[in-house]
């Protein structure tokens, strides 16, 4: 690939990673201010029950996405059989949402329990929700896909901005009349269901009521092979994300799981890197791979840097961030920069597993994150008991580190792209030393060392920064010189 050619396609991948990313960062900055806001308006008893509704629905989709949100991803631009793109996304999107309708029946016979991991006690209605919001936000998923594949930024931006305010932001207006959970959680249902399906009307025309006649066997097939391997991975991946709340819930209480809530919230800030780049490089991948695999260590460099240096800069920064929060909550200050290690080592794991799906040995990724979430269940039933919510941190951070090195092994073995691991050794160490500082020290000698490893991160990240501030310089000289010939 010719170097004019190669620095062309580093601008185009930038350039669509910040547009995706544009969700994130307004998500970020919405996030600053709801968290004060429900942090003074709820109790953390309350706003526990808001949290632990969030974590059973995404568990509910997880189970009902069935694989097919990446089997969509995987055939986007390869429709197996006789099948088209809308008659694809068609057959996605129903089955999950039909699927989703069955568990409910079933989870029915179970509603009191289920309700009283949410609440704390018995209430039907807040089941009744929580099959609701998960039905609409299964359906959500599909229609957040459609933008993403299409790689429209603009309407996929519009679309999760509004998503954000909804889930995020507006639902909390209740707390300024009547500050309990389960009014949080019904508002917060009703307002899902009205933006979903306003979303939907929008974008009908992407449906074909005559899918089925495209559903051939070969399609049924090749489909449920990608698919079927990684319809546990959802929920696997569930489990690495959120079974720390739950075990925490469990052995601690729902105050104890709020206040780990409200430091994992702020620790997702790191999401404001993770989630654009995400949504964005799956496609990336499956339209590039039997290019020059160059490209894409390049990228893991350059996402290895900007992920470590945002984790340390908020971790030196945590002071006035965590002024925002409540009193009841700042405790969680002490062990938040463990928090940040899974999205970092999740995505740094979509860079140098990635051979795993374009082999389309799904397989592994499933073997994967049972792994993984076997050893984080472990890990938070070993260390809850005797450290609280620092040992649940701890467990999120070390079962994010297997996954990524195991991810990153199996993934080397069908698509090379790795020139060296020492980008991987930089990020891992930098942010546990940083992690552990937090937790043992405390005032000067604490600033002093998360000072010191920022400044080790900047030297050892130095040609990485090099490059991300020469193509910012190029990406903003050519938009000036197309203004300007514009305007002559």
């Amino acid at each position: 690939m010719s170097r004019r050619r190669m620095e062309r396609s580093k601008q185009r991948f930038l350039k669509n990673m910040v547009g995706f990313s544009m969700v994130t960062w307004i998500s970020f900055a919405l996030g600053f201010i709801a968290t004060p806001i429900s942090t003074r308006l709820f109790a953390p008893a309350e706003l526990a029950r808001v949290s632990m509704f969030g974590t059973y629905t995404s568990l509910f989709c997880s189970v009902c996405y069935l694989g097919l949100d990446q089997a969509y991803v995987r055939f986007f631009r390869e429709p197996p059989g006789k099948s088209t793109r809308k008659s694809l996304y068609t057959f996605c999107t129903l089955v999950p949402l039909a699927f989703s309708l069955v568990a409910a029946l079933v989870l029915s016979f179970f509603w009191r329990s289920l309700s009283v991991q949410v609440m704390g006690t018995e209430s039907r209605s807040v089941f009744v929700q929580l099959c609701l919001f998960s039905f609409f936000l299964v359906l959500f998923r599909f229609l957040s896909l459609s933008y993403r594949m299409e790689q429209n930024a603009k309407l996929y931006t519009i679309q999760g901005v509004c998503h954000v305010v909804v889930t995020k932001l507006a639902y909390l207006a209740v707390g300024f009349g009547d500050a309990r959970g389960q009014t949080a959680i019904l508002v917060l249902t009703v307002l899902m269901a009205l933006f979903c399906l306003g979303c939907l009307w929008l974008q009908r025309s992407r449906f074909d009521v005559r899918f089925a006649r495209e559903i051939d066997r070969p399609f049924v097939q090749e489909v449920s092979h990608f698919a079927l391997p990684l319809a546990p991975l959802a929920m696997l991946s569930w489990f690495n994300s959120n079974a720390n709340s739950v075990v925490l819930r469990n052995l601690m209480g729902l105050s104890e799981n709020a206040i780990y809530s409200s430091a994992l919230g702020l620790a997702a800030t790191i999401n404001i890197i993770q989630t654009g780049f995400n949504a964005y490089y799956a496609p990336y991948v499956l339209e590039h791979y039997q290019d020059d695999s160059t490209r894409f260590f390049t990228i893991h460099r350059l996402m290895a840097c900007l992920l470590c240096l945002f984790g340390l800069g908020i971790t030196l920064l945590q002071t006035p961030v965590f002024l925002l929060l409540g009193k009841s909550y700042r405790s969680s200050v002490i062990f938040f920069p463990f928090l940040f290690l899974s999205p970092i080592c999740y995505c740094l794991g979509e860079t140098t597993g990635m051979g795993i799906n374009i082999a389309k040995k799904t397989h592994w990724t499933t073997i994967i994150y049972l792994f993984s979430a076997m050893v984080n269940i472990a890990l938070c039933f070993l260390l809850i008991p005797s450290q609280g919510m620092t040992g649940a941190a701890m467990a999120s951070a070390f079962s994010a580190i297997l996954t990524l090195l195991f991810r990153t092994l199996v993934g080397e073995r069908y698509y090379k792209m790795l020139e060296t691991k020492r980008y991987l050794i930089y990020s891992i160490v930098l942010m546990l030393l940083a992690s552990f500082g937090n937790l043992w020290l405390t005032g000067a000698a604490k600033y002093l060392l998360l000072t010191l490893l920022l400044a080790v991160s900047l030297f050892l990240f130095r040609r990485e920064i090099a490059t991300l501030w020469r193509t910012v310089k190029e990406i903003f000289t050519v938009r000036r010189s197309k203004a300007t010939g514009g305007n002559a």
